[in-house]
């Protein structure tokens, strides 16, 4: 419970990072999306941040353990590192898709997946080394 949580936030902040280096962030066509159920202003970005961050967070860590049998196999030829940048590649490419995001840096994207490849890493050494 404690690893979850752990990269739950580290994981919503790095996305913050993604959205707030970006100079040029489109998410209006998620914000149309979005106001098909719920009104909101399409000035307001901060609903729409919180819901990538929250999707992508949520996509990285259950593909984690949907992959953790297989991790063995990846383990033989490649790192565990490797893995959770392969994880976190496959995540945030397919939520920022889904939700037709553009204009975002790819500098930015890749910190994230290098800082947050290297968090999803020490977090699970740390938790296991406190058990």
């Amino acid at each position: 419970m404690i690893l979850i949580s752990m990269r739950l936030t580290i994981l919503m902040g790095l996305n913050y990072f993604v959205f707030y280096g970006s100079k040029y962030l489109d998410v209006y066509q998620l914000i149309d999306d979005i106001r098909y159920v719920v009104e909101i202003d399409p000035e307001n970005k901060s609903i729409p941040y919180f819901i990538i961050s929250l999707s992508v967070t949520l996509l990285t860590l259950i593909t984690i353990q949907i992959f953790r049998p297989f991790i063995e196999i990846y383990l033989l030829h490649y790192t565990k590192y490797f893995f959770y940048f392969l994880v976190s590649l496959i995540s945030i490419s397919s939520i920022f898709i889904i939700y037709r995001i553009y204009g975002y840096s790819r500098l930015s994207l890749l910190v994230y997946l290098i800082f947050s490849s290297l968090a999803l890493f020490f977090s699970e050494r740390l938790v296991n080394k406190f058990k």
